[in-house]
């Protein structure tokens, strides 16, 4: 297994980025948040699912949660697609971590993404994505 590390402050409580994360609205506030079309869902509880799709994109991701230890820490699988003419094709299963540390005012994000990696460019990719969703909830 390969593993990418993310460190990210936040400048939002820790409640605040739980609720960014963990719920469709949150997520919509700032996940792909300028695409048209995004779809949301969002059942973070263990053993709940979650779904982002930007079918004008043709992409989306998919997964369940794990671990949901609320405003700490979430674990849950990571499912990424391509839709293609009407198709789903799915990439195998990741597994995602997320652990929030409270910084005063602010939020550390620390995020472990771990996958069945055949080459290094996976992880480069997934970090660039990482770097724009999370950009994104630091300036929301």
């Amino acid at each position: 297994m390969n593993q990418l590390d993310i460190d990210r402050l936040i400048p939002a409580s820790r409640q605040q980025v739980w609720t960014a994360w963990t719920t469709a609205e949150g997520l919509a506030s700032w996940w792909w948040h300028t695409w048209k079309g995004v779809g949301y869902a969002v059942d973070a509880r263990p053993g709940g699912d979650y779904r982002i799709e930007a079918p004008v994109q043709g992409i989306g991701v998919r997964g369940t949660f794990r671990v949901v230890q609320p405003t700490e820490r979430l674990v849950f699988s990571w499912i990424w697609f391509d839709i293609d003419d009407g198709r789903t094709v799915e990439q195998p299963a990741d597994e995602v971590e997320v652990r929030l540390v409270a910084e005063g005012e602010a939020t550390r994000v620390l995020l472990r993404h771990t996958g069945p990696w055949t080459t290094p460019d996976a992880a480069d990719d997934y970090r660039q994505g990482w770097a724009f969703v999370l950009d994104a909830l630091a300036a929301r």
